[in-house]
């Protein structure tokens, strides 16, 4: 059967979600060039400024253990299977490899597709401060753009100019502002739209040229504004590391009692899009520095010197008091120290707040079984607690 309205725009989404190899070969043959990245720390707009759509490089959920040959055994399933795609060859159609000097397990797997898969002459690590709070970061990520910028130009055999990267910042900041209109529909009592799919498009809009995406977005709003919604049952929102895995999204959904995830703060959800970069300004380099650190920090980064304060915890505080969730669910790698660290500290906060909460640990599948008893549980309890 057909879908119709906003289903059939969702279904084109996730198609793109199921097979991102087959959506950017569909722009190679279009001759679009395409640069794979492995970090949202990456200016994507310095890329898309000179003709290149960037795609971010994800994993296959698939067991395996040919990577524990080139990097730790402790490092993260994420980076660990991010690896194995440059090993597998899967993405040897892409142009160009970018990378942010983000977490160490991220860095080796980046080091991998260098030194072992092919793309020695075709990479390009990008420098990136420790801490983005410390005064100097920004300038010192703006000598990192002038940098890759250069790097680009020259990889493309063109010069980049303030006026493509100011319509390229114009482009990714209307992404930016519809995925949030996208989420914030979930605020309401009964959303036209499940967390899942709302986690689906977001994850698509990581891969896609903007400008389609910029048109699908705004479609699938307009069809969903006029929608009527459905009863959430108990609303969840998940904190945490990447997941770019949408069954766990779907299991969270699918449990015997109904529950509707209402947000998702990781770099595969709103930490990818939760910012915009400023509009108008002199030194668009400047501007995009500027625009990654107002983000949501990722744990890795998120340390203010002299006081050790963790400024995403003020975004997760707002985010509850925003969506009001019923509960939180605690989501990251095995091995990511920054974010079971963060974790430790968000659970008082979240108690203080009279959220129930649980933590699932993501490996490379995932125990339906096992995730599933956990889930159900916070539910029973919230909903003996839940007016």
């Amino acid at each position: 059967m057909m879908k119709k309205g906003s289903e059939a725009t969702i279904e084109k989404f996730r198609r793109i979600t199921e097979d991102t190899h087959a959506y950017a070969k569909s722009l190679k043959a279009k001759g679009r060039l395409v640069a794979g990245y492995m970090c949202t720390h990456v200016p994507e707009e310095i890329l898309y400024a000179a003709g290149i759509v960037p795609v971010r490089v994800l994993s296959s959920h698939v067991s395996q253990g040919m990577t524990r040959s080139y990097i730790h055994e402790t490092y993260c399933s994420f980076s660990h299977d991010c690896a194995y795609q440059g090993l597998q060859h899967n993405y040897d159609y892409l142009d160009l490899l970018v990378h942010s000097s983000s977490c160490i397990h991220m860095a080796e797997a980046f080091n991998v597709w260098v030194r072992f898969a092919g793309f020695e002459k075709k990479s390009f690590l990008i420098p990136f401060p420790h801490i983005i709070h410390a005064k100097a970061a920004g300038g010192f990520m703006k000598g990192s753009f002038q940098d890759f910028k250069a790097f680009v130009e020259q990889f493309t055999k063109k010069t980049i100019t303030d006026n493509e990267i100011e319509k390229a910042i114009k482009t990714y900041n209307r992404t930016r502002r519809l995925l949030k209109r996208l989420w914030e529909l979930l605020k309401r009592d009964k959303p036209p739209i499940t967390g899942t799919d709302v986690a689906t498009i977001t994850l698509a809009s990581q891969v896609m040229d903007k400008q389609e995406c910029n048109r699908m977005l705004d479609r699938l709003i307009k069809q969903l504004e006029s929608e009527p919604g459905k009863e959430p049952g108990v609303r969840l929102m998940v904190t945490g590391g990447a997941c770019d895995d949408l069954r766990i999204f779907e299991l969270v959904e699918g449990l015997n009692y109904p529950t509707t995830l209402v947000f998702v703060d990781s770099c595969t959800a709103a930490r990818y899009f939760w910012f915009e970069v400023p509009e108008g300004r002199p030194d668009k380099l400047e501007a995009i520095a500027e625009g990654l650190i107002s983000r949501i920090p990722c744990p890795a980064k998120d340390t203010v010197p002299g006081t050790g304060e963790k400024k995403r915890f003020r975004f997760v505080q707002q985010f509850i008091q925003d969506f009001k969730p019923d509960g939180v669910l605690f989501l990251y790698q095995r091995f990511c120290s920054p974010q079971s660290m963060d974790i430790i500290a968000l659970k008082p906060i979240v108690s203080m707040m009279g959220i129930p909460y649980t933590e699932l640990e993501l490996d490379t599948t995932v125990p339906t079984v096992q995730f599933g008893t956990q889930l159900e549980a916070l539910v029973e309890i919230i909903r003996q607690v839940a007016p």
